[in-house]
């Protein structure tokens, strides 16, 4: 059995997500439904879904503080 890559290059899981996606579309023009938005409908403006979500989001110091804790616990388990 040839090697998976993992990664940004798991060409596995791309090939199955545009494969699902590709018949997604099928199945929703065959029954008729309009397919909304497009690319050139995109803005830079945010959802009131997407603002809520960025207020839980991690920022870059809470990840250097988590990072710096699990260094501290590793540094313990192994002594």
């Amino acid at each position: 059995m040839p090697s998976k890559i993992q990664g940004e290059g798991d060409y596995e899981s791309a090939r199955h997500y545009n494969d699902e996606t590709r018949k997604f579309v099928k199945d929703a023009q065959a029954a008729g439904k309009e397919l909304k938005g497009s690319a050139k409908d995109a803005t830079k403006e945010l959802s009131p879904a997407e603002r809520e979500a960025l207020k839980h989001a991690k920022h870059g110091e809470q990840d250097r503080r988590d990072a710096e804790i699990l260094r501290r616990d590793e540094a313990k388990r192994q002594t």
